[in-house]
């Protein structure tokens, strides 16, 4: 298996460290300090670290990872060589022990000022350095032509619509669900729907508990073990989570697979897919009902319509011409114009999104590693040098330097082409 070259944020602070020399220790780990009780507790112990004086390391910074995985940054405002201790400038929430593990970086640099200009080296390629997504959650129905795009969306590539596809409708929603609970009020909606002639609407009670089963649309048993998605419109009067909601296969009697539906936002009609994890098993299904997922969300109305199995894979899209779809950048919304008359179908749109900034050590760089280091070795060096002298000093030239190599890099990537941008 190929070995990833893409770096998380502790790689590339410990690169940048490294390169200016600025990273006394990489993965100091601490011993047992029980000489002090949270939460006065500001000292870091470690034997294995060299010592050569006292308060030698005073100034410095020290990154600490707790036992829980919270990161500490402290100045440093004391050292002993005989306790071979760290004293930090200000208390740590708890006691540091064995589990702790810390970085010891030169009075200059920052952790924290590290962490910045990675995230600023990131932001300056936010178009070259931009991540092709993909979107299918769209489908045109209810005449609605316009669709809102991602909030991580800044470009949309292609728009491309489902022809065809291997797949059974199973309930169309014209007719109302069976109603299975008391806490539950089942009827048709001939004015708010997606497809056909009306959509299921279920009011909710408050008094409807966690797992409880709420309603059921019956059909002839039909041979799903070849189906391993489930498709549907849902729409919510409330914002729900993702363990409010829940369909359930059901095969006779039995309840083969329940599978939740995804958190949903008020008043908005959105197309899902759902995984069956077990399809084999689905040789006769005749039934799906609505229950209540794991955690009860209270009152809420849903609407579902539209309810059909489809083999994963078995599309057949077709681009949709770019004279018949437009960008509107201050909406956020993708809109067909009237002479696309595209049919009932699922839509697929391409785009870019920004690269991720960094928030956590374990978060992975969506751009060149080399640029992020260049570019962050660069603007720390800037903020070190005088900028009060009268001459150009030593900090600065590096700078230039790094510069120079990080737009170098920079100029290697490549703006994606074909992109209609939402954001600049």
């Amino acid at each position: 298996m190929p070995v990833t070259q893409r770096r998380t944020r502790k790689q590339l602070r410990h690169s940048v460290g490294l390169l200016l020399g600025a990273l006394r220790r990489d993965t100091g780990q601490t011993e047992s300090s029980p000489t002090e009780t949270a939460p006065n507790a500001a000292k870091l112990i470690d034997s294995t670290l060299v010592f050569g004086a006292d308060n030698e390391h005073r100034g410095r910074w020290v990154f600490a990872l707790d036992s829980a995985g919270s990161q500490h940054v402290r100045r440093i405002s004391a050292s002993s060589r005989d306790e071979r201790s760290l004293t930090a400038s200000r208390e740590f929430p708890s006691v540091p022990g064995s589990s702790w593990t810390y970085e010891l970086w030169d009075a200059d640099i920052s952790p924290d000022d590290v962490h910045e200009f990675i995230n600023q080296g990131i932001s300056g390629v936010r178009r070259k350095g931009s991540i092709a997504v993909v979107d299918e959650s769209v489908h045109t129905g209810g005449m609605i032509n316009s669709f809102a795009l991602s909030s991580e969306w800044i470009g949309v590539r292609e728009l491309s619509w489902r022809s065809g596809y291997s797949g059974v409708s199973v309930a169309d929603m014209d007719s109302p669900m069976t109603a299975l609970s008391g806490n539950v009020t089942s009827n048709t909606d001939s004015a708010d729907l997606r497809e056909g002639s009306g959509a299921a609407r279920l009011e909710i009670d408050a008094a409807a508990s966690s797992g409880e089963v709420l309603g059921e649309s019956i059909f002839s048993a039909t041979e799903a073990r070849g189906f391993d998605q489930l498709e549907l419109w849902h729409k919510t009067n409330v914002a729900t989570t993702s363990s409010n909601l829940a369909i359930q296969l059901q095969q006779g009697s039995s309840m083969h697979e329940s599978l939740p539906l995804p958190a949903a936002e008020p008043d908005r009609w959105t197309y899902v897919s759902l995984e069956i994890a077990a399809p084999e098993k689905n040789d006769a299904l005749d039934a799906i009902r609505l229950a209540v997922g794991s955690s009860d969300g209270g009152a809420v109305t849903t609407w579902l319509d539209d309810i059909k199995l489809v083999r994963a894979n078995s599309e057949v899209w077709h681009r949709v011409p770019r004279e018949f779809w437009r960008v509107d950048a201050a909406k956020r919304e993708l809109t067909l114009t009237d002479d696309a008359r595209l049919p009932y179908s699922r839509l697929r749109m391409t785009g870019v999104r920004s690269p991720a900034l960094l928030s956590s050590d374990s978060d992975v760089c969506d751009v060149d590693a080399q640029y992020v280091i260049n570019a962050t070795a660069a603007g720390l060096l800037r903020s070190r040098s005088d900028r009060r002298s009268a001459s150009r000093d030593g900090a600065m030239q590096q700078a230039d330097l790094y510069e120079q190599l990080a737009q170098t890099q920079r100029l290697r990537m490549n703006t994606p082409a074909n992109i209609r941008w939402v954001d600049d």
